[in-house]
C-alpha cells in the first residue's frame, strides 16, 4: 500500500490580505490628507502676499494709462494701511461709464451741429464752452476701484520718493501715458519686523519686491 502524498497547507501569515492593504492606503490617504495642507500653509507668507499685490495693482495702473491714454496713480494711506488705483478723468466719465467731449461739455457737440443744419442758420453761442474738470476717481472696478486695506498684523513704513522720506499722510505714485512714473521706494513691514521694498521704476515697465528697507 502506497502512501498518499500529503497535502501542504498554505502559510497563511505569508503576504497580506486585501483588508490590510486597504486599511494600509486608507491611513496613508489620511495623512497626506491631514499633513499635506498644514505642509503648504506654513510656506505662505502674508506680508510676501501682500507685497506681490501690490505690485499687482501698480504693473496694473501703468497699463491701463497707457492703453486708456489717462493718468492713473495709485493712492497709498500710509497712515490707515489701505490703497486704491485712480485715474484722472472728469466726474461724468468717472461714473458714467463714457467718454464726453470735454471741449464742448456733456452733449454741446451735437447742439452745435444741430444748430448750424437748422433753417434759420447757425446760431452762435457767445457763451464760452463748459469745459469739464478733471480729478482723480476710482477705476470702475469692484476689486481694484475701491480701498483695499491691509491685514492688522501688516504696515506700511514709508515711501522714499522723488521729495525725499514719507511715513504718513497719503501718498500717490502716478503713471503717465507713456508708462512713465516717478521712482519710489515703498517699505511695508510686518509684526515680527521682517520688511519688503517694492522697487517702482521711473521708466521700464517693472516693479521690483525684494527684503529690507527702503532707505538704503
Amino acid at each position: 500500500m502506497t502512501d498518499r502524498p500529503s497535502r501542504k497547507i498554505p502559510d497563511q501569515r505569508a503576504g497580506f490580505t486585501l483588508i490590510e492593504v486597504i486599511a494600509v492606503v486608507a491611513i496613508i490617504s489620511m495623512v497626506f490628507a491631514v499633513g499635506l495642507p498644514r505642509l503648504s500653509g506654513s510656506n505662505w507668507d502674508p506680508l510676501n502676499a501682500e507685497a506681490e499685490n501690490i505690485a499687482e495693482n501698480l504693473r496694473f495702473a501703468r497699463q491701463r494709462a497707457i492703453m486708456t491714454g489717462v493718468p492713473h496713480r495709485v493712492l497709498i494711506d500710509l497712515e490707515e494701511g489701505g490703497y486704491q488705483i485712480e485715474w484722472w478723468v472728469s466726474e461724468a466719465r468717472a461714473y458714467g461709464g463714457g467718454a464726453e467731449d470735454e471741449a464742448f461739455g456733456s452733449g454741446g457737440l451735437n447742439n452745435l451741429l444741430g444748430s448750424l443744419g437748422s433753417e434759420g442758420g447757425p446760431s452762435i453761442d457767445l457763451v464760452p464752452p463748459r469745459v469739464q474738470e478733471r480729478d482723480y476717481f476710482p477705476i470702475p472696478s469692484r476689486d481694484m476701484g475701491s480701498f483695499h486695506w491691509l491685514d492688522d498684523a501688516l504696515y506700511f513704513v514709508g515711501v522714499e520718493g522723488s521729495s525725499g522720506w514719507v511715513e504718513s499722510g497719503l501718498y500717490p505714485i502716478t503713471f503717465y501715458v507713456d508708462g512713465t512714473t516717478d521712482s519710489a521706494r515703498l517699505e511695508i513691514a510686518d509684526a515680527d519686523d521682517k520688511h519688503l521694498t517694492l522697487e517702482i521704476e521711473p521708466i521700464l515697465e517693472r516693479v521690483h519686491v525684494r527684503e529690507g528697507g527702503a532707505r538704503l
